[in-house]
C-alpha cells in the first residue's frame, strides 16, 4: 500500500516521523523530547512474542546513554507503508531495519500522533520485530 500523502496534514505527520528518524539516529535527545508527547509510550513486541512497554523518560534515557557512549548513528532508512491524518489524529506505519540493540533488526512501527497547539507529537508507538 502506498502512503496516503494527498493532504497537507498527512504530509505534516510524515514530516514529524521523518524528524524522529533523523534526530533519533544521532541521539538528539533534546529534539526527541520536543517531538514525543509527555505521556508517550512505546510497546515493543519481540520475535518471541514477549512484550515490553517503555515511557518517554525511558526512551530519552536510552538514547542519552547511546549518545554518551558515542555509539554509531542509526540507519535513517525507512519505508513508509501508510500515512494518514484526520481531525488532529495521525497514523503512520513504517518499516525499518537498524542496529538498535546490536545486530540489524527489521521492525514494523505503528505510530500514533496527535496535534496539540498546531504541533504534531508522537503519543504511542507499537514496534513489532519481524
Amino acid at each position: 500500500m502506498e502512503p496516503h500523502s494527498d493532504s497537507f496534514e498527512s504530509e505534516a505527520v510524515k514530516r514529524t516521523v521523518m524528524d524522529i528518524i533523523e534526530h533519533g539516529s544521532v541521539y538528539d535527545v533534546e529534539k526527541l523530547d520536543e517531538l514525543y508527547a509527555d505521556n508517550m509510550q512505546i510497546i515493543r513486541i519481540g520475535k518471541d512474542g514477549k512484550t515490553s512497554v517503555v515511557s518517554k523518560k525511558d526512551v530519552l534515557s536510552f538514547f542519552n546513554s547511546k549518545r554518551a557512549k558515542n555509539d554509531e548513528p542509526l540507519s535513517k532508512e525507512a519505508h513508509f507503508n501508510y500515512v494518514d491524518a484526520t481531525n488532529g489524529k495521525g497514523h503512520v506505519i513504517v518499516t525499518r531495519v537498524m542496529k538498535l540493540f546490536g545486530s540489524p533488526q527489521k521492525s514494523i512501527y505503528n505510530i500514533c500522533l496527535a496535534k496539540h497547539n498546531d504541533r504534531w507529537r508522537i503519543v504511542k508507538e507499537t514496534v513489532i520485530s519481524v
